[in-house]
């Protein structure tokens, strides 16, 4: 088995343990068809789309089998699995923690720290959750 096939299937059953299956790339792919083409367009071909966080054309994060990739602030960034480093919610507003997790929106991954946007919330730490297991020994 490939490694992007074991993290696929790694994503795929941690994603719908954590009950993030309405945020499936499929899910996506059918009800918003245009939109989706334009982030194919845009990942050019870095992997199998898996979950996918959209805002608007301008802000949306995805995972795929091989990187963490997102549009934010007019730029587009990845980051492949391996190279994730240390996942951190990012607090630009200093909130106490009761109220960052209510509405933490960003994380900060990679060596030179990028940012991604995630709705708000138990999403979001879901997401951190998925993305901490990285990178993942492959037997």
């Amino acid at each position: 088995m490939k490694k992007s096939d074991w993290y696929e299937n790694r994503i795929l059953w941690r994603a719908r343990k954590l009950q993030l299956d309405s945020y499936m790339w499929r899910n996506f792919l059918l009800s918003n068809e245009q939109p989706a083409r334009r982030v194919l367009d845009a990942i050019g071909g870095y992997g199998v789309p898996l979950i996918i966080f959209w805002l608007s054309d301008d802000v949306w994060t995805l995972l795929t089998s091989q990187v963490l990739i997102g549009k934010f602030g007019g730029v587009l960034s990845s980051i492949d699995l391996d190279e994730l480093g240390e996942i951190s919610t990012v607090n630009d507003s200093n909130l106490p923690p009761n109220e960052l997790k209510r509405r933490a929106e960003y994380i900060s991954a990679g060596g030179d720290r990028k940012k991604f946007w995630t709705p708000a919330g138990s999403v979001h730490f879901s997401f951190r959750n998925i993305l901490g297991v990285f990178p993942i020994n492959v037997p």
